[in-house]
């Protein structure tokens, strides 16, 4: 929210002394009025920054993007279309129309297999129950295997508390596991799941949120090293927790930190989502040694309804074998 009053508060005094500087220009005994270029420069300054707020506030969170993304992986025997969608963050800036255009994404998309990456709820100055919003997403295990991790906003852990014992609004991962229980979605917490999908076997490994507590991977041990095998952690640091006796994933997939959630040019990330990893990991497809990794910018927004260079998203990952 303070977020939100910065930016506002900017579009509030660069209109008041747009005014001024363009009233000033008329006036020869004024500066503004010698300076009659600087000042055309100082206020189409002002008019940029104003055009700037009211799209990353108004407009970018808003505008959904379909993100394509193929891999060519080895152990895969066949294509496998999957759709992907992290931080949904639903709660005080986001309802139930914006999970409906989820779904109706997803739908479009036709894959083989969706998962949720975490955040599906945002938690965070609110004490309502706001998986309620998603319940346009209920029809999706009708037509497609679907599963899903926690993430810390569930939690109730921000990423000032994370090392400490305090919430924000309490912990509201039970609320969020009976609801996607009743829509017959599949929770991967510190377990794994191996379905077949288009007449090939692979395995689902998720973990709980590393900020909440260290992840289990004792079920890990029941896979087959045969079988390809998706890790899916809500925070892309999961990965460092990956055990090294352990067969290698196949692919990693993560969300948590937004893109940064404004990414500036020849800058990048501007917002810090403290992981281990650098911001070279904070979305798209990178590799962690020969291990392919994807994280998404999330399709919700942490702190506010802000985004500038970084729309919010639905991967869609196309595994090539």
């Amino acid at each position: 929210m303070y977020l939100l009053i910065i930016i506002y508060g900017y579009v509030l005094v660069a209109g008041l002394l747009i005014f001024f500087i363009l009233r000033d220009r008329r006036k020869h005994n004024l500066f503004f009025g010698q300076h009659r270029q600087l000042a055309i420069f100082c206020a189409a300054f002002l008019i940029i920054g104003i055009i700037i707020a009211f799209y990353s506030t108004l407009i970018e969170p808003i505008f959904l993007k379909t993100n394509r993304v193929e891999i060519t992986i080895k152990s895969f025997k066949s294509q496998l279309r999957i759709v992907f969608v992290s931080d949904i963050q639903i709660g005080p800036y986001k309802k139930e129309p914006w999970a409906k255009k989820i779904a109706d994404r997803i739908n479009s998309v036709n894959p083989d297999l969706v998962i949720f990456g975490g955040d599906q709820i945002d938690n965070e100055a609110t004490f309502e129950d706001e998986s309620r919003y998603l319940e346009p997403l209920r029809g999706l295990s009708l037509k497609y295997p679907v599963y899903y991790v926690v993430g810390n906003h569930e939690s109730g852990i921000g990423g000032k508390v994370r090392f400490f014992p305090s919430y924000f609004t309490g912990d509201r991962t039970q609320l969020l596991i009976d609801r996607f229980d009743s829509f017959g979605f599949k929770l991967l917490r510190n377990s794994l799941d191996c379905p077949t999908i288009k007449n090939q076997k692979i395995c689902l490994f998720g973990i709980d949120d590393i900020w909440k507590k260290t992840p289990d991977f004792e079920e890990l041990e029941n896979r087959q090293a045969s079988i390809p095998l998706i890790f899916i952690s809500h925070n892309p640091d999961g990965i460092l927790y990956y055990p090294e006796e352990a067969t290698p994933p196949d692919l990693v997939l993560a969300g948590h930190t937004h893109g940064g959630q404004v990414w500036l040019p020849f800058y990048g990330p501007l917002a810090s989502a403290q992981t281990t990893l650098g911001p070279e990991f904070y979305r798209g497809l990178n590799y962690f040694g020969n291990i392919p990794m994807f994280t998404s910018v999330g399709a919700g927004e942490s702190g506010a309804p802000l985004r500038l260079f970084v729309r919010p998203e639905i991967a869609v990952i196309k595994i090539l074998p």
